[in-house]
């Protein structure tokens, strides 16, 4: 969730518990001082119809309002609601009625004065209104200006973002972030300003050492190499000649493993371009040069397609991602086993029959690691690189005899 989009949700959950909070209270508070006033009122009526039967002035009686009668009874007052019919109204009325007994001048009087009760339902439904409408004005108010405001504030703060996502070691760009006004902001920005031209010098050391390695160490190897196959089509005894194919395997193992790990480097630092790779031309051609090999063990190898499986990235990586599979498939397959490979339009498959045991599905991708003594334990560590490098999944399956690896699109 965008941070602005937090903001204003937690903004309005919070001013929303307030709002209806503050005019929960407000009601009870108007209905509280409205019932009082009203009950006010009533005493007050009460004093001074009191006071005119004291003046031996005729008793008021206005119905439904104000009844005064001679009675016999006494007691104490009370106040209740009732609902009388109003006959100018010509409907039933719920009023705030007070009823006091008073002995004046030697006669008792029962004196009942009555409010009506929709005056205050309605005056306290206006103040509540009113109020409302002011506090939802004012919310929607102070929301519209907190998010032009902090719409203007997080502007240069997005453009900045986007300058990052497009950032790329390989253009060696300096980036001109944008200056917010903001301290938190500005301070953000000359860290990352510090620390992406770290990243870029580091990069730029890093690649200038895998391009020298990849020449000053390969170089030398080559020679070795070529010194000791002349070597070895000479007549030498025996134990020498051992000792010279020995050194001879070990130079040749360090040169494949030279050129591994400073492929892998080049995939970690992002130095091949991306291209659209057709996985099927792919696997056709590399299933024809691993042919020979495979019909050394009497390999059987069937590749089924159902669609064109297009992946993104540079034709040599996509080589050597089918080239690893298909070779690890024949080297680990058994005497006249067969490799099955299925290509869809979003992945590729490729089982070989082998050993009767599942391999360490999650020790197999790490480097080093190796079923036998056979390969460097690179191979699918490159592949797992390759994939991940380029949005890919890879998973290891064994069932029912055949060890299949998939390769396919997140």
């Amino acid at each position: 969730m965008r941070l602005l989009k937090k903001i204003n949700r937690n903004y309005l959950i919070s001013s929303a518990v307030v709002l209806f909070a503050g005019l929960a209270v407000f009601y009870l508070l108007i209905n509280r001082i409205a019932a009082r006033e009203i009950l006010e009122g009533l005493h007050a009526s009460e004093t001074r119809i009191v006071h005119e039967l004291k003046e031996n002035k005729n008793a008021p009686n206005l119905y439904p309002l104000i009844e005064v009668k001679m009675t016999e009874k006494t007691g104490s007052g009370y106040v209740k609601d009732t609902t009388i019919f109003d006959p100018v109204e010509k409907e039933n009325e719920v009023f705030k009625e007070l009823n006091t007994f008073r002995k004046i001048n030697g006669r008792n009087y029962h004196i009942i004065i009555r409010a009506l009760m929709v005056e205050k339902r309605d005056i306290v439904a206006s103040l509540f209104v009113s109020i409302a409408i002011i506090f939802f004005l004012l919310i929607g108010t102070l929301y519209w200006i907190n998010k032009r405001t902090f719409s203007r504030i997080w502007k240069p703060f997005n453009r900045n973002l986007a300058l990052l996502k497009n950032f790329s070691l390989e253009k060696n760009e300096n980036m001109a972030l944008q200056k917010t006004g903001i301290a938190e902001f500005d301070a953000l920005n000359d860290v990352v300003t510090r620390l992406t031209e770290k990243v870029s010098s580091d990069y730029r050391s890093l690649k200038a050492f895998t391009e020298n390695a990849s020449h000053e160490i390969q170089t030398p190897l080559a020679v070795m190499l070529i010194n000791l196959e002349e070597i070895l089509q000479q007549k030498l005894p025996e134990d020498v000649l051992k000792k010279v194919y020995g050194t001879y395997e070990t130079a040749r193992r360090l040169s494949v493993l030279n050129r591994n790990l400073i492929l892998l480097t080049k995939i970690d630092n992002g130095q091949f371009a991306e291209e659209d790779v057709l996985l099927n031309n792919m696997v056709q051609k590399k299933a024809e040069t691993f042919r020979p090999l495979a019909e050394k063990k009497h390999l059987r190898i069937e590749i089924e397609t159902s669609g064109q499986c297009f992946v993104h990235m540079h034709e040599m990586l996509a080589e050597t991602l089918v080239a690893n599979l298909l070779s690890n498939a024949i080297r680990h397959n058994v005497e006249g086993g067969n490799i099955r490979i299925v290509i869809t339009a979003d992945s590729f498959e490729i089982c070989n029959t082998g050993d009767r045991e599942s391999l360490p599905g999650k020790e197999i991708f790490q480097r080093f690691v190796k079923k036998n003594s056979q390969g460097m334990g690179l191979g699918l560590a490159i592949v797992k690189r390759i994939c991940d490098r380029h949005g890919m999944k890879i998973d290891y399956t064994f069932s029912r005899g055949m060890h299949c690896f998939w390769v396919g699109k997140k």
